[in-house]
């Protein structure tokens, strides 16, 4: 009866912890994602070979001076 108890218990904490493992706030987001995503090792697979199409150009100076501007905003309020 004891036993019993015991791998019940032990069932129950173990789908509780892989339940809470597997839920994210943000799907993606997390530190594994970012260790296997392509551009944090190899930048350069990243950057955009040839051409722009119409206002592709603008778009990507905009997203990239939006990026700036939050990581500014992130480095003033961590103090460094």
């Amino acid at each position: 009866m004891m036993l019993r108890r015991l791998i019940q218990g032990a069932a129950v904490i173990g789908l509780t912890a892989l339940m809470a493992a597997c839920s994210s706030a943000k799907p993606g987001g997390g530190p594994v994602s970012k260790l296997f995503n392509e551009c944090t090792w190899d930048r350069e697979s990243c950057m955009h070979e040839g051409r722009y199409e119409a206002g592709e150009s603008e778009y990507a100076e905009r997203e990239a001076r939006d990026l700036n501007r939050q990581s500014a905003a992130r480095l003033r309020r961590s103090g460094l």
